[in-house]
């Protein structure tokens, strides 16, 4: 397979919240829930990935965000993707990258968004995200 192109077109946070009447005292355990999936626009053929990142305490919502970052595809890449039956496949290491880039951006965001707040010692932590997407995202 050849080069892929693209273009990081932009991101969104699309929602962040932080329930104040939620959040842990020192000691708590904190988990983190990230969820993630991919969207494809044909005729403009852009990627969307989306990460959703949910932080608890117990059973309370302590922070909620949604970061969605773009990318733009050239025609010739699209080819590339394309299989004659006209599926598009977006093989797991591609996906991989675009999630890697879009959830070191949400880091970075939760990172700036809680400074000054107790949340800001819970660090999203680093993910493996190969463990996580292990199949291609087909389009038709």
């Amino acid at each position: 397979m050849e080069q892929i192109y693209y273009k990081y077109v932009k991101m969104e946070l699309e929602q962040f919240a932080m329930f104040n009447e939620s959040f842990p005292t020192p000691g708590d355990d904190v988990q983190f829930q990230t969820e993630l999936q991919f969207s494809y626009d044909k005729e403009q053929q852009i990627l969307c990935n989306i990460i959703v990142v949910k932080a608890t305490n117990g059973d309370k919502i302590i922070l909620k965000a949604d970061m969605r970052s773009f990318f733009h595809f050239s025609d010739e890449s699209i080819a590339q993707l394309r299989r004659e039956n006209g599926l598009i496949v977006f093989f797991p290491q591609l996906l991989i990258q675009f999630a890697s880039l879009n959830y070191g951006a949400l880091r970075g965001v939760l990172f700036e968004k809680t400074k000054g707040t107790v949340l800001s010692d819970y660090i999203l932590p680093p993910l493996s995200l190969n463990r996580i997407i292990d199949k291609s995202f087909d389009v038709m």
